[in-house]
């Protein structure tokens, strides 16, 4: 085959590979955040499906360059020799220059998985959501205590103790950058009814608030219905700040 229609050829896979990764990169971000591979799927495949579609068309990708850079390396190593003054002849070694090469190549991808193989850690416990590299603001003892059929609603405040439920647990479906349903968390007007939505909130009455049938798990008339079930802790919170008056405060140097 003729060398230039070979990189014609080569130069388009690589163009179309390209675009296959900035595609599944997007899908993995936006579409199917981080927290979604058991709840969301995208035609017929799952978040961690189109990770390995992801992986293999990268994978695709490095094949594809490096045998760009074999139909160039007389180039690539005649130009970079001369200007970084390595090369002296007028017909430098290719095999020499490509051996060379490929070994400090292997050396740097073998350090490379070594290094992240030594460097994993198991979590102290698992989390979910959007903010995999966050530790959520809720009271240590609150995690690790029994849970009680009961919590003072005097000791329950809001950002410290119940929007945090809704990051760890809702975001990533119900947040700014994936709202299932038009709902978002992070808004109390969606809450509390807004553009003639019912309110899942009534202040006062935990018993009869939609959103602790939700998280309760018993609201059988929606999709997903176990998907939404949260800790009997994390209910008993939700149930003692709705009871409590269900104070939507506003935030004052509060971190999440």
């Amino acid at each position: 085959m003729n060398r230039t229609i070979a990189n014609i050829i080569i130069d388009i896979i690589a163009a179309f590979l390209f675009l296959g990764m900035i595609a599944t990169g997007y899908l993995l971000h936006f579409p199917l955040p981080p927290g979604s591979n058991k709840t969301l799927s995208l035609w017929g495949y799952t978040r961690h499906q189109w990770g390995e579609v992801h992986f293999w068309i990268s994978l695709g990708l490095l094949v594809v360059l490096l045998v760009h850079l074999v139909l160039h390396w007389n180039w690539i190593v005649t130009v970079i020799g001369k200007r970084c003054h390595l090369v002296k002849t007028a017909h430098p070694s290719l095999v020499r220059s490509g051996i060379l090469t490929a070994s400090v190549v292997i050396l740097m991808i073998t350090l490379f998985a070594w290094a992240a193989q030594i460097s994993v850690k198991e979590t102290a416990r698992p989390m979910r959501g959007r903010h995999w590299g966050q530790i959520s603001q809720i009271n240590e003892s609150l995690v690790t205590a029994p849970v009680q059929s009961s919590i003072s609603q005097e000791n329950v405040e809001f950002w410290q103790d119940v929007y945090p439920i809704f990051e760890n647990y809702c975001l990533s479906c119900h947040g700014p950058q994936k709202h299932l349903a038009n709902f978002r968390v992070d808004r109390s007007e969606d809450f509390f009814g807004s553009n003639g939505r019912d309110p899942l909130i009534l202040p006062g009455q935990s018993s009869i608030s939609p959103l602790i049938a939700i998280v309760s798990g018993t609201r059988k008339d929606m999709s997903m219905a176990a998907v939404h079930k949260l800790s009997e802790r994390n209910i008993a919170l939700l149930k003692a700040w709705i009871d409590s008056g269900a104070e939507w405060t506003a935030k004052t140097g509060v971190k999440k």
